[in-house]
């Protein structure tokens, strides 16, 4: 009896569908090598339907018999369409052909993540849209005729909005050397990419500033966190030849965005999360998906989109912890990386170590790595300071 694999990419775009097949059969071959299994054939198929899948169909019809198990590295390479997905899955399981998905530890998981994935779901749409005077800013500002003038009176009409994004762009964090009084003024020295940045990041900020009382996440070591990765996210950006139009700074203080929407819309699983202690972010993220069905970063990437967020924030939200898998922002997603690191390190008072990978992505030195890591704990104290930026 034989031991297949299948690969299956929806994206069109051929570099990115090889991209995403060859990731498949690297996590594949690696499973594999570790639990000694021997792969007989591996099967491909692109294609742009979730329910006809002819190479996966030929797999069914021809494997009665002759086939013990088919692995893959996800369920969604069955189908994203659960109906689809939930016909191959009884089809298999009545041929008695076992399905091996090795991004899972447990096949009945995925049955117990698809029920917390539909209690958050029913949860999340209680997360409110963006205020209506950022959306309106950020589309101004997608018109190139649009001028500094017009938007700053736009944004000058809140003005607990004007205050934070003031604030931001005058704060230690941000680091600009010149001290801003206007928005005008803003939007002229920083241009309109940051400033869209800033007030996204100052209007999620106030959005989920309140902490819940009988949750064991801590909201301000939270903020803290953000702050000293997005200010670690601006001096490497620095050093790197990434494009410095792009505010890095503002995406990346979000980057960790799903663990608020966590705590605040699915609480009780999400305090069983945070009263356990990991050895790695990976191992922290699994437990986020046995008890609440997605990751941080799965949940924030499903609600970055939904407020139509910019392209830079959605990658940097989506896969901070595996900017390898970024196809647009992978240098940004890469610093975010790092940055994150820099602030664990010092967070738990442990050594640094950075993946030499990691550097050579983003083109910067071990050295400039040791230059921010220094430089953060020396102002460490400025991020003591949070609750006042939380006001």
């Amino acid at each position: 009896m034989k031991t297949i694999a299948y690969l299956c990419s929806y994206e069109q775009n051929n570099e990115i569908s090889e991209m995403q097949i060859s990731k498949q059969r690297a996590d594949i071959l690696n499973f594999c090598k570790v639990h000694n299994i021997n792969v007989d054939e591996i099967y491909n198929e692109i294609t742009e339907k979730y329910d006809y899948k002819p190479v996966l169909l030929n797999i069914m019809s021809e494997s009665y018999n002759t086939v013990e198990r088919i692995i893959i590295a996800n369920f969604d390479v069955i189908s994203p369409n659960k109906d689809f997905k939930d016909w191959v899955k009884d089809e298999f399981a009545r041929m008695k052909i076992e399905i091996i998905c090795v991004n899972s530890e447990i096949i009945m998981q995925e049955d117990i993540q698809s029920k917390n994935i539909s209690a958050l779901t029913e949860n999340i749409k209680n997360i409110p849209s963006l205020p209506e005077i950022i959306t309106k800013s950020i589309e101004i500002m997608q018109d190139k005729n649009t001028s500094s003038e017009t938007l700053a009176k736009i944004i000058s009409n809140d003005i607990g909005l004007t205050a934070r994004v003031l604030k931001l762009v005058n704060s230690s964090y941000y680091g600009f050397p010149k001290q801003i009084s206007t928005v005008k003024q803003a939007i002229t020295i920083l241009g309109f990419t940051t400033i869209k940045g800033l007030i996204i990041s100052a209007s999620v900020f106030k959005m989920f500033s309140e902490s819940s009382s009988g949750s064991a996440f801590n909201y301000k070591n939270f903020w803290k966190h953000s702050m000293m990765v997005a200010t670690a996210s601006r001096m490497l950006a620095e050093y790197s030849d990434i494009d410095k139009s792009e505010d890095i700074f503002s995406a990346s203080f979000l980057h960790d965005i799903g663990k608020i929407i966590l705590a605040k819309y699915d609480r009780e699983n999400y305090s069983k999360v945070c009263k356990q202690n990991y050895k790695t972010d990976f191992d922290f993220m699994k437990s986020e998906e046995n008890f609440c069905g997605l990751n941080h970063c799965e949940i924030g990437n499903v609600v970055a989109y939904s407020w139509n967020l910019p392209e830079l924030f959605c990658e940097i939200i989506s896969n901070h912890h595996n900017p390898e898998k970024s196809y647009k922002c992978a240098q940004e997603c890469y610093i975010v990386n790092i940055a994150n690191k820099i602030a664990e390190a010092i967070e738990s008072n442990e050594n640094l170590s950075i993946d030499d990978i990691a550097l050579e992505k983003i083109n910067i030195s071990g050295q400039n790595v040791i230059s921010v890591h220094e430089k953060l704990i020396a102002n460490s104290s400025d991020f003591d300071d949070i609750d006042k930026f939380l006001k």
